[in-house]
């Protein structure tokens, strides 16, 4: 099977559309939710998401939509 590692391993993948929005695949949990910021843990790191008017449009067990103006993506190991 013809998989990429990133996906085999559980990894956090984060797709921008621009700066108005992003989905994030395999999260785990959502630990923050305000207007400016939006932090999410993932298996191996945590993301937090700063900006303007953020809002979660859809979050499932799989992935989340963020929405807004996304100004700063932050990565931080575990």
């Amino acid at each position: 099977m013809d998989v990429p590692p990133d996906v085999l391993e559980g990894a956090t993948i984060v797709t921008m559309y621009g700066s108005q929005s992003a989905l994030v695949e395999n999260y785990k949990s959502i630990i923050e939710f305000t207007p400016n910021l939006i932090k999410l843990q993932g298996k191996h790191i945590r993301l937090m998401f700063e900006g303007i008017n953020l809002q979660i449009d859809r979050f499932t067990r799989d992935d989340c939509k963020i929405c807004g103006n996304i100004q700063e993506v932050h990565y931080i190991p575990m």
